[in-house]
């Protein structure tokens, strides 16, 4: 509508996301006894989160999670997920994302999502 502020998804925009690592999304949760760390399936759903924060002027879908969980993060962290858009094609919006925990990098890889 005329005199409307919202914004079209494009190349560049860039935003972040900061998490408490806790026990509902730790390996021990998900079934591994004794493992007091982010699970890999929760972040990847971070990771996911942080994509459809940076697309949220339009409705997207996931489409594909593609990381690597570079290091354990233990219960009581906290950590930080960047998702910059990289590509736009007519459907499909590609996102570049980044994360630490407070001593190191911990995750990188892509997040496509899909406009619905």
């Amino acid at each position: 509508p005329p005199g409307s502020l919202t914004m079209t998804i494009e190349e560049g925009f860039a935003r972040t996301i900061r998490r408490p690592v806790s026990l509902d999304v730790s390996a021990e949760t998900l079934g591994n006894p004794g493992v007091n760390v982010l699970a890999t399936p929760c972040l990847a759903d971070l990771c996911d989160e942080a994509a459809r924060v940076v697309c949220s002027e339009e409705k997207t879908g996931k489409l594909r999670v593609d990381i690597r969980h570079l290091a354990a993060t233990a219960i009581g962290d906290e950590v930080e997920i960047a998702a910059e858009i990289v590509q736009v094609d007519d459907r499909k919006i590609v996102c570049r994302i980044s994360g630490r925990d407070s001593h190191r990098a911990m995750v990188k890889g892509v997040v496509e999502r899909r406009r619905l």
